[in-house]
């Protein structure tokens, strides 16, 4: 299941290099290794991954999947989003070590997959921490029912939005104050939450789709990934956040803006709360899913 560790596969990655014993982001990786694992991708297998980003997970499915497989990794953002950038990101992949069964297609997902998906089928079509990117849920009930015709299995791994230990509640309340003030913008963001489904809604979309839940669990991320914390900090600090909510506030109902600044409320004393605060903040469970296609 891979041959490669994390310092190795963070050499693939483009802001990484600089950073190789940066116990955050190799934290990170071995947590998408243990994903990887649970899903069982075998070896030589061909992947469809949604929403690769700048690669993260990518390059562990291509070195999962090995020489003998592909991944072709197909993502909608422009190409100069990013830091670094997504063009430069993927560049650096595709020249790693395991470049050679990558490929990245920058078009929309679902237009990919109704287009004929390039001539190609896949055994497995992965969603990996890119649902709660979408703009609307409509998109991944498209995109399910697009994945019919061009694979027998689709993986998920997503933030579950239940939290097993009591560090793990800022992120879960922040997570769900981010994806509330998003649903009342009224406008298209770059925001990492903005449709923030839990694991019932997408088994849900998933069996509308014509899709089985074959295998689930529940994992608790390693202690050293520091999304919480930053997704915490965004929503308790950051003056981007603040002038959204006072913009959203000052044009909703009462009753809704009061509702908004109660959430944030809650995100803080949460964190007050929490034994060595903001800094022992730590990611929420993630929910790992397998579905298979119904016949």
């Amino acid at each position: 299941m891979g041959s490669l560790s994390p310092q190795e596969l963070s050499a693939c990655l483009l802001y990484s290099i600089d950073h190789l014993d940066n116990q955050n982001h190799l934290a990170a990786l071995e947590h998408r290794q243990q994903v990887a694992r649970a899903w069982g991708i075998p070896s030589g297998a061909s992947v469809l991954e949604i929403g690769p980003g700048q690669g993260e997970l990518t390059v562990v499915l291509a070195d999962v999947v090995g020489r003998t497989g592909r991944v072709v990794a197909v993502d909608n953002a422009p190409l100069e989003w990013g830091t670094p950038d997504y063009a430069s990101s993927q560049a650096h992949v595709l020249a790693s070590a395991v470049g050679y069964q990558v490929s990245f297609v920058q078009a929309d997902p679902i237009a990919y997959l109704s287009g004929g998906a390039g001539g190609h089928t896949f055994d497995f079509i992965v969603f990996g921490y890119s649902i709660w990117y979408f703009s609307s849920p409509d998109i991944l009930t498209r995109a399910l029912q697009e994945a019919r015709q061009h694979a027998q299995s689709v993986l998920i791994a997503e933030h579950s939005l239940s939290a097993s230990l009591p560090a793990q509640m800022p992120h879960l309340l922040a997570a769900l104050a981010d994806n509330a003030l998003e649903s009342f913008r009224g406008e298209e963001s770059k925001r990492n939450i903005r449709c923030a489904l839990s694991p019932r809604q997408i088994t849900t979309f998933a069996a509308n789709a014509g899709w089985a839940l074959a295998k689930e669990e529940i994992a608790t991320p390693l202690s050293k990934q520091v999304d919480a914390k930053m997704e915490t900090r965004m929503v308790l600090n950051s003056l981007l956040f603040r002038a959204d909510l006072d913009g959203v506030v000052s044009r909703v109902d009462a009753k809704i803006g009061t509702m908004l600044r109660s959430m944030i409320d809650a995100v803080a004393a949460s964190v007050e709360n929490a034994e060595g605060g903001l800094e022992s903040v730590r990611n929420m469970d993630v929910w790992i899913a397998r579905f298979e296609k119904k016949f």
